[in-house]
């Protein structure tokens, strides 16, 4: 018999040893296991007397009312949550009971968009997470469950072609009747084909050329250059621009919580900034000061000292809502296709990296945390910008080939040969001395007349730092070393 099959030879007992030492740490392990398990729900039993069979509406409850650290829009929004779709689909779960598969079954059912399905996660998760430090639940299903990510939509341009299919479908919905079978299709051919739209340059000037003498252009004109939100429009104050420097302050905004407006600081830290002013927002600023004088002067001692800059004739500040409400009556006066206000934001995004201003710099302007939120949410490349940047690209690489086609720019229109002919969109506008006084949105022809050199020829430079984020200076050094 070999070694291998005597019970009681040296293999068997040496593997028998094993075993037993073996068997022995396992036991050890599982003991140390249980006495952490034991450890654990003493810790959570003294830190929650009384809390046993805690149900989490209850403490859904109880946690939106202790967190008097909340701003009141956050209340209000967390608030929301709970009561629509926590409380109804989670509330009767005790707390430590519940489970990542609670928690995915419950989003599942919610009829909401995936961004705001992430923002009530958002909120169960930040209410589980003070659960966890009190010790009430060892873990956070809200943090482990799997959602869409409810990534924000992408910025698209009015292009002629986009404008073409709604202003056909809008027309065909109104000449429809009631009951005819299209008009469902139609209804949907009328919605813009994004959530975020931007106007072109020339349609953004067709808006400040028609809006310049409405009440409210300051603050159009201020909104559509320089990226303010609607609430820091409406709580700027007059203590906080300085005219002579051209610069202004954000330091507070006003925010809409149900119908009452609330002062409060911005959005983030990144909100309270500086802001550089151009020399026509200087101007258009000044008039508009000039303007609110008169004002008080007509209304005397009934005028309200709100120190506001944008206000109502007699002083008060504006109420928000107001403010789109004009915003959108305007843009309809017009005939213009359908942006919201705060898309004058994304707009005013888009120029400025359009003209060659830096990332870091667009970041700062528009007060975002990240350069990365910048450019994933708030830019979107004209089509005249983008053409203009492959034609200049194109123009870079030399062609000896005897016979070769001479590069003629696609952007090239029968327009630039013929400065009289003249663009529908802005037919009826303002007089000439009206015009807004940046040059960028002052030239019919679009962002692509930001890369014109004195000369009037395309700058190939200024084209591609725009593309990358760069100085045109910058850009144009590294060409020459390269070179």
């Amino acid at each position: 018999m070999g070694w291998g099959r005597d019970p009681e030879g040296p293999i068997a007992l040496v593997l028998g040893h094993v075993g037993h030492v073996l068997g022995q740490r396992e036991l050890g392990v599982t003991i140390h296991r249980r006495e952490a398990a034991l450890d654990a729900a003493r810790t959570r039993y003294r830190n929650g007397v009384g809390r046993i069979g805690l149900q989490l509406g209850t403490y859904l409850s109880e946690w939106i009312a202790g967190r008097t650290d909340l701003a009141d829009t956050s209340r209000r929004s967390y608030a929301g949550h709970i009561r629509n779709h926590l409380a109804p689909r989670l509330g009767h779960i005790k707390l430590d009971d519940l489970r990542v598969a609670h928690v995915a079954e419950a989003f599942a059912e919610i009829p909401v968009s995936d961004s705001t399905r992430q923002r009530v996660r958002a909120t169960l998760r930040a209410a589980l997470n003070d659960a966890m430090r009190e010790s009430l639940i060892p873990t956070n299903p809200a943090a482990l469950v799997r959602l869409p990510s409810g990534k924000r939509p992408k910025a698209l341009i009015w292009t002629e072609e986009r404008v073409s299919r709604w202003s056909a479908a809008c027309a065909a919905l109104a000449a429809c009747d009631l009951e005819d079978p299209d008009r469902e299709r139609l209804e949907e051919a009328c919605q813009p084909p994004s959530p975020v739209m931007v106007w072109t340059p020339t349609q953004l000037g067709a808006f400040l050329d028609r809006a310049h003498h409405d009440r409210l252009y300051a603050l159009w004109h201020v909104v559509a250059h320089r990226g303010l939100r609607r609430g820091e429009a409406c709580g700027v104050a007059w203590e906080d621009v300085d005219l002579s420097t051209g610069l202004m302050a954000i330091r507070r905004q006003l925010v809409q919580n149900g119908w009452e407006v609330i002062e409060s600081k911005p959005k983030s830290e990144a909100g309270n900034r500086f802001i550089a002013l151009d020399a026509g927002t200087v101007a258009t600023l000044q008039a508009h000061k000039e303007q609110q004088d008169r004002e008080r002067a007509v209304w005397g001692e009934a005028y309200q000292e709100s120190g506001r800059v944008f206000t109502k004739e007699n002083g008060e500040a504006l109420h928000p809502a107001s403010v789109t409400t004009r915003f959108h009556h305007l843009a309809e006066e017009i005939g213009l296709p359908p942006v919201r206000l705060h898309d004058l934001r994304h707009g005013a995004a888009s120029l400025m990296l359009a003209a060659g201003v830096p990332m870091k710099v667009v970041q700062e302007t528009l007060g975002h945390s990240s350069v990365t939120l910048t450019a994933d949410t708030y830019t979107s490349v004209c089509h005249d910008v983008a053409a203009s940047a492959a034609e200049a690209v194109a123009a870079l690489i030399p062609r000896a080939r005897a016979g070769s086609v001479t590069h003629r720019p696609r952007t090239h229109s029968p327009e630039d040969d013929h400065p009289e002919v003249r663009s529908p969109q802005v037919e009826g506008g303002g007089p000439r001395e009206d015009r807004t006084h940046n040059p960028r949105i002052k030239k019919e022809r679009g962002v692509a007349a930001t890369y014109l050199d004195p000369a009037g020829q395309c700058s190939v430079v200024a084209v591609l730092a725009a593309l990358v984020g760069i100085s045109t200076g910058a850009f144009a050094v590294i060409a020459a070393v390269s070179r």
